[in-house]
This record gives structure tokens, sequence and C-alpha cells, in this order.
């Protein structure tokens, strides 16, 4: 009969086996993935031939002054007003519907338009002239969308 084994040898690999091991499987996978790893290959061919791989390892070198540099910019008033004034404004371009956007753009396109054309009248419009141009619909229509839209900012600056 066979001996019992009375003693477990752990089998350890070497270093230089270990390496081994792990350039094979990079072998491996670059072979498996080769249009892949030729993409990343050109990718990085390009950052280095155009300088920016140099500046992207200054950066990394520097990440703790650049991020000091920036945050201190960040904490001073104008760039608070701007990042404030930007949540402002995404936040009345999320509550407008686009279609109310799109038309409003519409108008002003139009309205620009029209002023232009007006440029080459040189008549003086006279009190009359007014009076008759507020009996246009559509002169009306936005005299009363300008005078609710005045009322709707005299309202919020109380």
């Amino acid at each position: 009969m066979a001996e019992p084994i009375s003693k477990i040898r752990r089998v350890e690999k070497t270093e230089d086996q270990i390496k081994q091991d792990k350039m094979t499987a990079i072998k491996d996978q670059i072979a498996t993935d080769d249009a892949a790893f030729m993409e990343v290959l050109e990718l990085v061919k390009s950052l280095h031939d155009s300088g920016a791989l140099d500046m992207l390892n200054s950066a990394l070198k520097a990440k703790e002054d650049i991020a000091t540099t920036f945050l201190n910019e960040a904490r001073k008033e104008p760039a608070t007003n701007a990042i404030n004034n930007l949540m402002i404004s995404s936040k009345l371009l999320t509550e407008t519907k686009p279609e109310q956007t799109e038309q409003l753009l519409a108008g002003l396109a139009n309205a620009q338009a029209k002023a232009n054309e007006s440029l080459k009248d040189d008549t003086t419009l006279g009190l009359f002239g007014l009076a008759k141009a507020m009996k246009d619909p559509d002169v009306n229509r936005a005299l009363r969308y300008g005078l609710a839209f005045l009322k709707g900012v005299g309202q919020e600056l109380k």
C-alpha cells in the first residue's frame, strides 16, 4: 500500500514565474483584442506627438497645486456669481416648455427682421401714427404680451 500523506507542500511560484505568467496573459489579451490595442497605441502616439501627453503628465504631477488654485479662484465672488447665475438659468430652462422657447425665439427672429426693415423708412412716427399702429392686431398682441411680461417682472421686484 501507499504511504499516507503527512505533509502538504505548497508550491509557490517564484517572482520570475509570476512575471512570466503576467506577460503571457498580456500577450494573449493583445492577440485577442489586437484592433483595440492598436487604437490605444495610436491614441497615445497622437497625444505624444501633439504634446498633450506631456501636458497631462505635468498636470497629474501638479494636481494638488492645480486643485488648490482652482478652489481658490472658485471661492471668489465673480466665480460664485457665475455659478449661481448658471444654476438659476438652468432652472429657468428646465421649467420652460420647449414649445414656448421655440415660439419666443421665432418671434424674436421675425421681430429683428421687421425692425431691420423699418430702419429703411426715415419718416417720423407721430402720436397718431402710434395710435394707428396700436390698432394693428399683431402690434396690439405684442404690446399686451410685453405689458404682461413687465408686470410679472415688476411683481418679482417688490
